[in-house]
């Protein structure tokens, strides 16, 4: 690990301790946590992509398989005003 010091307006810092706060943990964690978040949507894991091109039909149909045919909970069900492709 290596330490670094940052300047942030007061009102950044507020919110930041308050968020770190809430989520049971120090305000070091909650600052790696942000920025990892951002660089993966700057820099995507290659290795997800190298997983994704190993998918196919066949496999997703067999996991598809193991999964109980039954409704969802009441808090999971979409909305009814959502359309499904057809």
């Amino acid at each position: 690990m290596s330490a670094i010091q940052i300047e942030m307006p007061k009102l950044v810092h507020d919110r930041a301790q308050k968020l770190a706060r809430a989520q049971s943990m120090s305000l070091d964690r909650l600052m790696v946590v942000a920025l990892v978040e951002k660089l993966s949507t700057v820099f995507p894991d290659n290795a997800l992509e190298k997983r994704a091109r190993r998918g196919n039909r066949n496999g997703f149909e067999k996991f598809m398989a193991g999964v109980p045919d039954i409704e969802p909970d009441e808090f999971d069900k979409l909305p009814k005003s959502f359309k499904t492709r057809k």
